[in-house]
């Protein structure tokens, strides 16, 4: 399954990303590029999401209006009443709750796909095999973690560099083109105002890098903000849904504000371009597909098609007695019941009929 997912998402990926290397011989450029087609690539999907969000936006009124209908009502039995009628009224409506998640679930393994590129600029651009850079990794002892960033980072510094690992590395196991291709290597430009990219910010407090971990949580934040507010049309209104939506809202941009703290540098602005990306994605379809706005006309049409039931008025039947009229059955009672459902309405009106035929035979 690694494989089949690597030859059809990685390897594309990969060949774009050489692609735009070669034309900018600039890592921060390159990733920017990559960034755009990628989110060009995706947009259909983000259109379904936006078109699935207007259906949604439609269907809230109706949705409040049942659960409105049961409120004050705890109990499992309730619960269980009400989220059958709201699947009911999905069903009734051709709308399926899982078509605004499908969406955002095939987008995840391409983005974590992503991430995983952009952190092995070796393998996707160089173009080194696997076997390769295992070699080079052992003859330099390397610590565990960002195995392919670690080596880059090798190849530039003063106390390794890339020569010396090309004059004393032993490629007599490794494949001539393979061999071929790192003789033939140069150092990448990781290039950002002066730093590079591999470094993590926590590793340069007092340089540019900093403006990365600035952008990231700003970017993010703003792109978490439109994302809730837009949620806000069309998700039903309950309690927990809106708390978890907050603190999703503040704990998203800290955790990912700690994990560019930590991580090079490259990551952080792929990070940025694609909120930045996302953002201007929302603006767009916001513009373009429009989430409608709930009118009043709404909520009264959906309190008629799934509101309480309400009996209509109507007289008693006065009961025939043969022998003594009292004053209680001179008086004729109006009633004005509520019912939740039609069931109950059923039921008290059998009831009532019961009771009348039973009077009238107790009088013959």
């Amino acid at each position: 399954m690694g494989e089949i997912f690597n030859i059809l998402i990685n390897r594309p990926f990969g060949l774009l990303m050489n692609f735009f290397y070669g034309i900018t011989e600039n890592y921060a450029f390159t990733l920017l590029f990559f960034t755009v087609v990628v989110q060009i690539i995706l947009l259909p999907i983000g259109i379904k999401q936006q078109k699935s969000q207007i259906r949604m936006a439609k269907i809230k009124p109706k949705e409040q209006v049942i659960r409105k209908k049961y409120a004050g009502r705890s109990d499992t039995a309730t619960q269980q009443k009400m989220q059958q009628e709201v699947m009911a009224m999905y069903k009734q409506e051709n709308y399926s709750p899982m078509s605004g998640c499908l969406p955002m679930l095939i987008q995840l393994p391409i983005i974590f796909s992503l991430f995983r590129i952009v952190r092995s600029p070796l393998t996707y651009i160089a173009g080194f095999s696997a076997e390769l850079i295992k070699t080079i990794e052992t003859f330099l002892e390397l610590p565990s973690g960002d195995t392919e960033i670690n080596i880059i980072k090798a190849f530039e510094s003063a106390d390794v560099g890339l020569e010396q690992v090309k004059n004393t590395l032993d490629l007599s196991g490794i494949d001539a083109a393979q061999a071929e291709l790192f003789l033939g290597y140069e150092n990448m430009n990781f290039g950002f105002f002066g730093q590079s990219l591999l470094t993590a910010p926590q590793e340069a407090l007092f340089s540019p890098l900093i403006l990365i971990l600035i952008f990231n949580f700003a970017a993010v934040l703003l792109h978490t903000m439109m994302t809730r507010k837009i949620q806000a049309k069309t998700a039903a209104a309950d309690m927990a849904n809106n708390k978890s939506m907050k603190i999703l809202m503040y704990t998203s941009p800290v955790m990912i504000l700690y994990f560019t703290f930590i991580m090079n540098s490259a990551l952080g602005l792929y990070w940025i371009y694609r909120s930045v990306a996302g953002i201007l994605q929302t603006l767009a379809l916001t513009k373009i597909f429009p989430i409608p706005a709930v009118s009043e006309e709404d909520i009264k049409l959906a309190e008629q098609q799934y509101g309480a039931i309400r009996k209509k008025k109507k007289k008693k039947k006065k009961p025939v007695i043969t022998e003594e009229i009292t004053d209680e059955a001179d008086e004729a009672e109006e009633t004005d019941e509520t019912y939740e459902t039609e069931e109950e309405q059923e039921t008290a009106e059998e009831n009532e009929n019961e009771k009348r035929n039973g009077d009238n035979g107790q009088n013959d």
